[in-house]
């Protein structure tokens, strides 16, 4: 029974974890420029979401207006979650992605914001995998006794190299956006 409830869990995490890495990817792509309208972001307020005044939240008020494009075809947008109270009048490179209301700001900033994210998705499920691979039980204790590592464990030390890469570039990247100067 405890078997059966280890995978259920694991894979409503796998589940979660491979739509927030999808969604976090999309979002690192079009910061980083793969897709969307280029255009600058103006904004207009930040306020803090957070109540309790720990851990502040920030949520952004602003205009997109396309590359090229004038006051007349700006258009209004609310950044959630930004990590920044900007302040009011503050501009910066962005991109506008299929969706009218998705705006993410383009550049290097903003591939490191997002970039932790993609960081954390694949890390989490590169440990799922590692353990729903490795060898356990009696596998395991006749692996030990053998000279060359069974296939199944090459493999589960495979998939755990990805934490391995996947843990500094998530930490170097979430200090990197903490370090970020505001605009």
């Amino acid at each position: 029974m405890k078997r059966v409830l280890e995978w259920v869990c694991g894979v409503l995490l796998a589940l979660v974890m491979a739509f927030w890495c999808v969604t976090a990817t999309a979002d690192l792509a079009l910061s980083a420029g793969l897709y969307g309208t280029p255009g600058t972001y103006k904004v207009e307020s930040c306020y803090d979401t957070n109540p309790s005044g720990k851990n502040s939240s920030y949520d952004c008020d602003g205009d997109f207006t396309p590359e090229g494009g004038t006051a007349p075809d700006a258009e209004y947008v609310e950044l959630s979650d930004t990590g920044h109270d900007y302040p009011d009048g503050t501009e910066f490179d962005a991109r506008q992605g299929i969706e009218p209301d998705t705006v993410q700001r383009a550049g290097f900033w903003g591939v490191v914001g997002e970039l932790w994210q993609v960081a954390v998705g694949v890390t989490v499920l590169a440990v799922l995998g590692y353990q729903a691979i490795k060898p356990r039980g009696q596998a395991a204790r006749r692996e030990d006794h053998r000279r060359e590592p069974s296939r199944r464990r090459r493999m589960a030390d495979r998939v755990g190299y990805a934490v391995l890469v996947a843990v500094p570039v998530g930490i170097l990247s979430w200090i990197a956006m903490l370090a970020e100067p505001t605009p």
